[in-house]
């Protein structure tokens, strides 16, 4: 359908929004999103005033009546509740609210101009149905690159200001001789606190032949020396050899360059004149450096085990408990055959324990011949999500784990498993496993909190 033209009196909020369940009005729906979102609806309505609806963020909506005219947001109700607070602060009136909430709002309302967002483009749909696919993908994460990519600590950092350890650390991944492989690692999991300690401390700064003026990266090395320690302090941090807390004195920063090996040293003797780092051109640095050293730390890669260290389940029945302390010890590059069939029995066995001790039944009786058959999974499944759902836990919650258990390349899925058991060919990847296991980790923290 066409975008529509709106108004902040055209709005109303999602009563069945799943931030906050089900709301009986307009009244509870504010009541609940202010509940929710707190301090957070105080951001939104603060960069609102500033700056305006964001011009690349469109609400859906859904029309209700033609005359008045009124729409439901299906998507965007932080920024409904935030617009309504704003154009009318007596909306407050009667709500549950923190008292510096409220005088933040007025605050923020007295200075509020609704010409600077009205009126504004909102997408309309035709149906709840109709929408549900895009707003699941805007709230669901990445989703193997289908939703929004969210940037890398890295990429924020290059984009707010291109700060001298990012100059240090774009040189390196440029220049250091890393594989596509460790490159991302890096791009990744590096921590970029560790090098900016390293880049503000002047002393090591020094000893590294680096200089930073006007918040250029600058030095008189050439690049070929340059590149030595830099790429040593990179692969020190990736590899976790040194963090925050090694380097927590300008001491231990000093102490920890001056210490390097002579084939990580940078020659001081090959000078030239002073220019910025990032106008080191390529052909300045030897092809040498972009050999792998010999002795080469190893860089981060993928957890070991399938379950992450930060998972913990209560798991009180005992079968269960003793599978998931076998997830929590196998190491995916040794088991992870063996790491497929216990993931897929440990999900049916919680779904299992879940139904049973909630008083349903692991069967059902056949309408016409009046036999009971077991549950398929999918089916026990979707029972537990709606319980869950029941109870106040977002359906969005689940969708992925919903899904999993019926697209036929995931770990998850029935045939997959009796291929992993039976057929030579078909062998699960380690990476494979950590996104099943990640997809599913949410509905494992309901059922075992």
């Amino acid at each position: 359908m066409p975008d529509v033209s709106l108004r902040i009196e055209h709005l109303v909020l999602d009563t069945d929004n799943p931030r906050i369940t089900h709301a009986a009005g307009q009244q509870e729906a504010l009541q609940k999103v202010v509940r929710d979102q707190k301090t957070k609806l105080v951001r939104l309505a603060e960069s609102i005033v500033e700056h305006g609806l964001s011009p690349i963020e469109k609400m859906m909506v859904l029309e209700v009546t033609e005359k008045p005219k009124r729409y439901i947001a299906l998507e965007g109700n932080r920024r409904v509740a935030a617009l309504k607070l704003l154009a009318n602060p007596a909306a407050m009136t009667g709500l549950v609210i923190p008292a510096a909430m409220q005088k933040a709002i007025e605050r923020l309302a007295s200075v509020f101009d609704k010409s600077k967002v009205e009126p504004f483009i909102a997408h309309e749909t035709a149906s709840r149905e109709e929408g549900r696919y895009w707003i699941q993908l805007r709230h669901n994460g990445e989703d193997e690159g289908r939703g929004v990519v969210a940037w890398k600590p890295i990429v924020a950092a290059r984009y707010r200001d291109k700060e001298p350890a990012i100059q240090a650390l774009d040189m390196v991944l440029e220049h250091g001789g890393f594989t596509e492989d460790e490159t991302e690692a890096i791009r990744s999991k590096f921590n970029l606190t560790t090098l900016r300690r390293v880049v503000e401390d002047k002393t090591a700064l020094g000893h590294l032949g680096l200089s930073v003026k006007d918040g250029e990266l600058r030095t008189t090395l050439a690049a070929s020396e340059l590149i030595k320690p830099l790429r040593k302090v990179v692969r020190d941090i990736a590899a976790k050899a040194v963090n925050s807390r090694t380097f927590n004195k300008s001491a231990d920063i000093v102490k920890y360059v001056q210490g390097f090996d002579k084939s990580d040293r940078a020659d001081t003797s090959k000078k030239v004149s002073e220019r910025s780092v990032e106008g080191l051109q390529k052909s300045e640095f030897a092809v040498k450096t972009a050999k792998p050293a010999a002795r080469r730390s190893k860089l981060p890669t993928e957890r070991p085990n399938v379950v992450p260290k930060s998972c913990s389940l209560n798991v009180t029945d005992n079968r269960v408990s003793e599978i998931y302390e076998e997830l929590r010890t196998l190491k995916l590059a040794d088991a992870r055959n063996a790491i497929a069939v216990l993931m897929r029995v440990f999900l049916e066995l919680s779904v299992d324990h879940f139904i049973e001790t909630n008083g349903g039944s692991l069967q059902h009786t056949d309408a016409k011949s009046g036999k009971k058959h077991w549950k398929s999974l999918d089916k026990k499944l979707a029972e537990v999500v709606a319980s869950l759902v029941k109870i106040g836990v977002p359906v969005a919650h689940f969708a992925e784990v919903t899904r999993a258990v019926n697209v036929k390349t995931s770990p998850l899925h029935m045939d997959l498993l009796h291929r992993y058991v039976h057929d030579r060919f078909a062998t699960p990847s380690p990476q494979d496993l950590t996104a099943a296991w990640n997809n599913v980790q949410p509905l494992f923290e309901k059922i075992w909190p």
